[in-house]
């Protein structure tokens, strides 16, 4: 082997190592240095794998629009010795960017796009595309034919490139079972991605991810058995947390983290990772998450517990205060229903994109719990 060829398998394994350590931006860099190097050495397969995993690691990075620049390069540039592995891998991360952004017929467009690729080429790699089936489907709050989705890609999984790494798929199973309300669906797959003792940082995020939403969906289920963990949710959210600190995507963690915490009391916590990094005001999630924290708050000062209005625990009843709440409490209603407003907004944007009216519904749903506490019309409920 050359010096130059050593020097490109070194920067491809430093770039492993650097995804390993959740360093994705690092990642990304030493990708592209290999792919420079691998074209000047006249290695276009190779190039064109490093180009990929750029991309991997750039939207890992949260750089969706210079993970797209990357991966177009690879599905552009099918080359006679490329795999075909990696433009299938190109386009089904182009799939999946698409479904945070781009209309459902688009995003539909895509996946035939892929679908007639592996046709094209006689492969038998539909795991990724049934998966990514599933994320469209829980997007638009399909959340049964989500299930079927992503249990069919994980019963077709192939321990061969390309593919999703299984706590990607389990993940998966975790979300869609935390949004069915189902726990023993959830269990499953937590159990499972435990087992997987996975090294990569983002992979054992998942695992103490899954986690949380177990013991969210066991607190908000009164006859589960065993009871939860007390302890759990708190050591784990803030360890949580405290990666999101490190810098780009996470991927909804802090989100979660914060919820959890909020569940055991810890305001201070709550609070002080709010003042220090604000959530984006253009996110729909974090809409409702404001909201929902505000209204715990008010709970918590009405003498009502507190509820994971995220996972649909049952509704409240009306607060036994005086008509005439103290300011505080009053404060925390009024922050609760300017949130809702925002999100109500931002999930008819998402609704129209989507062709859905799931998550309009949502919003006003997170509504009426907030009428019903603060004994006050909700003209929001309105349908424009």
């Amino acid at each position: 082997m050359s010096a130059d060829r050593r020097s490109f398998e070194r920067l491809r394994d430093h770039a492993r190592q650097a995804r390993e350590t959740g360093d994705y931006t690092q990642a990304a860099r030493l990708e592209r240095q290999a792919a420079e190097l691998a074209g000047a050495l006249g290695l276009p397969g190779e190039r064109t794998r490093a180009l990929l995993w750029e991309g991997y690691s750039l939207r890992q990075a949260g750089e969706n629009d210079l993970a797209l620049a990357a991966l177009l390069q690879v599905v552009g540039e099918r080359v006679a010795t490329a795999d075909p592995a990696d433009a299938f891998g190109a386009l089904t991360t182009i799939v999946h960017i698409g479904l945070e952004r781009k209309p459902l017929r688009f995003c539909r467009a895509l996946l035939d796009q892929a679908r007639h690729y592996l046709s094209e080429i006689r492969r038998p790699w539909t795991a990724p595309l049934d998966y990514l089936e599933g994320e469209l489907a829980s997007r638009r709050g399909e959340f049964t034919a989500a299930w079927d989705w992503h249990s069919r890609a994980w019963a077709g999984w192939r321990d061969e490139y390309p593919r999703l790494t299984p706590a990607t798929h389990l993940w998966a199973l975790c979300r869609t079972a935390f949004r069915r309300r189902h726990l023993a669906e959830l269990e499953r797959p937590s159990n499972a991605l435990v087992e997987l003792r996975p090294n990569a940082m983002l992979e054992r995020q998942l695992v103490e991810r899954a986690r949380l939403l177990s013991w969210r969906a066991r607190r908000a289920t009164s006859d589960s058995l065993p009871a939860p963990d007390p302890t759990m949710p708190v050591e784990t959210a803030l360890a949580l947390l405290a990666s999101a600190a490190g810098g780009g995507r996470d991927f909804g963690m802090r989100r979660e983290a914060l919820r959890a915490l909020a569940l055991m009391g810890c305001w201070d916590v709550v609070d002080e990772s709010l003042a220090r990094h604000a959530l984006e005001s253009d996110c729909l999630e974090s809409a409702l998450l404001l909201g929902d924290l505000a209204l715990n708050q008010a709970r918590a000062t009405l003498g009502l517990p507190m509820l994971d209005d995220d996972y649909g625990e049952d509704t409240d009843v009306a607060s036994p205060s005086l008509d005439r709440p103290d300011p505080e409490t009053r404060s925390k209603l009024e922050q609760a229903g300017s949130h809702y407003r925002s999100a109500l907004a931002l999930a008819g944007a998402e609704d129209e994109r989507l062709e859905t009216q799931v998550l309009g519904a949502t919003v006003r749903n997170r509504l009426r719990r907030l009428e019903t506490i603060a004994l006050v019309p909700a003209p929001s409920l309105k349908k424009s």
